[in-house]
């Protein structure tokens, strides 16, 4: 048993930190939390003295990619106070790791693991060297059938994609109900994102595929999406520059009237919205990738080459100084339709996309819990959207997601008040996953591990 004494707990339930509290664990629970005074801490016990220090959930990244060396990537996780995981593209890999994290022989956070990723015909990432094929489907029966397969792999719900004709697209909404699977991902360039939020998709990922909603004519801006057409050399290349046009017409014809309506649909209809900022900024923003990124050192060996090679062949290809202007602007527009979407009651579950181009596992979440503040969130309401929130919308309430007696002993602990600096979640003394409790010694041999394991 371990008695954590004297610490502010953030309590992300409420409002106020709990300041002087004990926090009790035994084994991978919380067995009691309450302030120093009342909370006796039993003979035999650990005690572990949090004077000065802040004691928050385990943080969850919601969308997730983790494919590369485990050790690496999960560790990276774990190192940052990640302690569970989205994965939104799943495969064989994924499932042995999380395998191996269950039976306690490897470290890594918790993982709720799509299937392999469903797309139309031909599907974005169908001609692109090195990546997983994809599931394409053309019709109702194809995609009932990726359904059925989805839930024979293991899969914890079914991962689509932007290709989608509005026949498959329905069928795997209706297939997936039938059999109780949660469906998630991006909107459908073919089928109207308001059609899609009733439709029963349970999350949408990325700030770009709301836009035609929210704007002056969304009839007119619909239909261009549903327009788009694939080139070779890449498909999602060219994918990439129409969106980005359709997006740009519509975020500058935004209209905060039809925005309201659309997040009033998203609240009723319990959509959660996965904005992966730190993604856009890295794809607007492609300036800021640096290849001698210090924390590079924390990725899978290759990685910053295969990163500059997605930014020359996917996103920056044909990319002129005028698009490169718009792009400035469409990431401040994007920060500004997260903060509105935020005063409107939506569920926001913060992710990053690991390993788009930039983004390191587990440091890239608190880049976006800084981005959601530098929105108009609050600091509290940006935590909530790494910790409670992504509980909630994965049916963990009961037993993740805050510290409270009876929940899973996951928590971040942090040198500063992250409610007075967001950014001081990254000051981090500890992590508990599952119970284990890894200090600042423990920490740094991992890093010091995982540095060695990524120069191989």
């Amino acid at each position: 048993m371990r008695a954590y004494v004297h610490a502010t707990v953030i309590d992300v339930v409420g409002t106020a930190p709990l300041r002087d509290h004990t926090v009790l664990v035994d084994g991978d629970r919380i067995i009691a939390v309450g302030p120093a005074g009342e909370v006796p801490v039993p003979e035999g016990a650990e005690v572990v003295d949090l004077t000065g220090r802040f004691v928050l959930p385990g943080l969850t990244d919601a969308h997730t990619h983790s494919d590369g060396d485990a050790d690496v990537v999960q560790g990276s996780y774990i190192l940052n106070g990640v302690t569970s995981v989205r994965e939104m593209w799943g495969s064989d890999d994924l499932f042995h790791v999380r395998e191996g994290v269950e039976a306690g022989d490897r470290l890594g956070p918790r993982s709720v693991i799509a299937g392999n990723l469903v797309d139309g015909h031909p599907s974005l990432w169908s001609d692109v060297p090195g990546a997983q094929a994809p599931t394409i489907v053309a019709d109702a029966a194809q995609a009932r059938r990726a359904v059925a397969e989805t839930q024979e792999a293991g899969a914890d719900f079914v991962k689509i994609y932007s290709r989608l004709n509005p026949e498959s697209y329905h069928a795997i909404l209706d297939e997936a109900r039938r059999r109780g699977l949660p469906v998630a991902g991006h909107r459908s360039d073919h089928v109207p994102f308001v059609e899609q939020i009733e439709g029963g998709q349970r999350s949408f990922e990325h700030v770009h595929g709301l836009w035609p909603a929210l704007c002056g004519d969304p009839e007119a801006l619909e239909s261009a999406m549903a327009r788009i057409e694939l080139a070779p050399d890449t498909h999602y290349a060219s994918w990439f520059r129409q969106v980005n046009e359709v997006e740009w017409e519509a975020a500058n014809t935004y209209r905060p009237s039809r925005a309201s309506a659309v997040f009033a649909r998203l609240v009723a209809n319990d959509v959660a919205y996965c904005p992966t900022l730190v993604m856009h900024r890295q794809l607007d923003l492609p300036e800021r990738f640096r290849p001698n990124d210090p924390r590079l050192c924390h990725t899978s060996p290759g990685m910053a080459e295969m990163w500059e090679y997605v930014l020359d062949h996917l996103y920056l290809k044909g990319r002129t100084s005028d698009e490169a202007a718009k792009r400035r602007v469409l990431f401040d527009l994007r920060r500004a339709v997260v903060g509105a979407m935020a005063d409107a009651g939506v569920r926001l579950i913060a992710g990053t996309d690991v390993h788009a181009v930039g983004v390191v596992p587990g440091y890239s979440l608190h880049e976006e819990l800084e981005l959601y503040v530098g929105s108009g969130l609050s600091p509290l309401q940006a935590l909530r959207t790494a910790t409670i929130e992504p509980a909630r919308f994965l049916g963990r309430e009961s037993w993740s997601g805050s510290v409270e007696q009876g929940k899973v002993a996951d928590l971040l602990i942090v040198d500063a008040d992250p409610l007075a600096d967001i950014r001081n979640t990254t000051r981090i003394h500890a992590v508990v996953t599952r119970g284990r409790h890894i200090g600042p010694e423990e920490r740094a041999g991992l890093s010091a591990q995982i540095e060695r394991r990524a120069a191989l």
